[in-house]
């Protein structure tokens, strides 16, 4: 009997990771695309080697999910040493705090895509122009590849700071546990980084912002809706 309850504790634990690592890469990838890391990806690879900056573009943003999961995991802590009681009932704050993030990024995106302005592609596109104006070097032997590298991570990494999947990240890395969460949010940003770097530029003139818009906010307010059952529950 309780090798049975093991191995069921070891299915729901399993299944559970995937449900995250799904989720996780959902929310990235399509927060990714058409996101000012995604057309500075795209403009570098357009005159520099294509796996030079898919390198210096993953690591930024593995870093930045590093960084993301602990800050999350952190709040998820002190959560469980300073409890917030309802009654007699342990409040999930961290969990709380993801959905109403969730429902705010889910409404903005959908706000933004129903308002028939066509210039936030065209506005990223320009603010990534601008912050590789000062990088160059067409990526050829070691030391400029090196270059590019360092050059890409540094200006990836402040771009992706505060943007809308660190703060994905945080939220569900706060709300669930964190190794389905690590996996598909690296899995969501290696896919977005590859297909910026294959074929951004073709990719920015033709994908639809809207689609890609309605898809991310309908997804953030389904995992909203799902965080706040499994409160409920």
């Amino acid at each position: 009997m309780q090798l049975q309850n093991l191995e069921m504790e070891n299915l729901f634990s399993t299944v559970g990771i995937l449900a995250m690592l799904i989720q996780a890469f959902l929310l990235v990838f399509f927060s990714e695309l058409g996101d000012k890391t995604f057309f500075i990806a795209a403009l570098l690879a357009a005159r520099n080697s294509g796996t030079v900056v898919f390198a210096g573009t993953f690591a930024a943003l593995s870093t930045m999910t590093v960084v993301s999961i602990v800050l999350g995991r952190t709040f998820h802590y002190i959560d469980g040493i300073l409890p917030f009681r309802l009654g007699d009932t342990d409040f999930p704050i961290d969990d709380f705090a993801a959905a109403c993030l969730f429902v705010y990024y889910g409404f903005s995106t959908l706000l933004d895509a129903s308002s028939g302005d066509e210039s936030k592609k065209k506005e990223e596109q320009e603010k990534a122009a601008l912050a590789i104006s000062n990088i160059r070097g067409n990526g050829s032997g070691i030391l400029a590849a090196a270059n590019t590298v360092i050059s890409t991570f540094l200006l990836v990494f402040v771009a992706e700071w505060g943007d809308k999947s660190f703060f994905s990240t945080i939220a569900l890395a706060a709300a669930a546990s964190p190794l389905g969460v690590v996996a598909g949010a690296l899995a969501g940003h290696a896919f977005a980084t590859l297909l910026a770097v294959l074929g951004g530029s073709l990719i920015g003139s033709y994908f639809s912002e809207k689609v890609i818009a309605y898809i991310g906010g309908t997804l953030f307010l389904v995992f909203a809706a799902v965080t706040l059952a499994e409160i409920i529950s």
